[in-house]
């Protein structure tokens, strides 16, 4: 029997602890940002081009205009960043483990590169001021990683069959 055959069911007792606390802690912070989104302007509708909008009925000229445009640009350009490398690390950890479990290789190899893939556009969305984009891709993107985490924990524990 291959160590791949064995999956996530080979580790140590305090291996697995560690792997199904990490997993709950990733769930928390998924819940929280889920919590933070339906909290947001952008869930109810108000999108990034707000105050620009407000800025032309005002009557304000051009250049200020053009030089909100650049920093809300710049502003959101920080977020995209952040929230970027925050995914990055999760996507890097979670799929790490989830790499070793006892799923099928080609399923294994799909949900990665489909991660990953969803990762990148959620977070353009960011500089793309999309509210639509940001919430499907970030729903799909929280469906990767709970499935991961799920089948990881699940792999854990479940019986190897000899």
């Amino acid at each position: 029997m291959t160590v791949n055959e064995k999956g996530l069911n080979q580790l140590p007792a305090p291996v697995k602890i560690f792997v199904v606390s990490y997993m709950i802690l990733m769930v928390a912070g998924l819940l929280l940002s889920l919590w933070i989104v339906v909290k947001s302007p952008i869930w109810k509708g108000s999108g990034a081009e707000d105050p620009i909008k407000q800025m032309e009925a005002m009557g304000l000229g051009k250049e200020e205009i053009q030089a909100a445009k650049n920093a809300q640009f710049h502003s959101y350009l920080k977020l995209a960043h952040i929230h970027h490398l925050g995914h990055i690390f999760m996507v890097f950890s979670v799929a790490g483990i989830y790499a070793f479990t006892r799923v099928n290789s080609n399923i294994k190899t799909q949900i990665i590169i489909w991660t990953t893939i969803v990762t990148l556009i959620h977070t353009l969305a960011f500089l793309m001021y999309s509210r639509v984009l940001l919430i499907i891709f970030g729903s799909v993107y929280g469906t990767l990683m709970i499935y991961m985490m799920a089948v990881a924990i699940i792999d854990c524990y479940r019986p190897v069959r000899e």
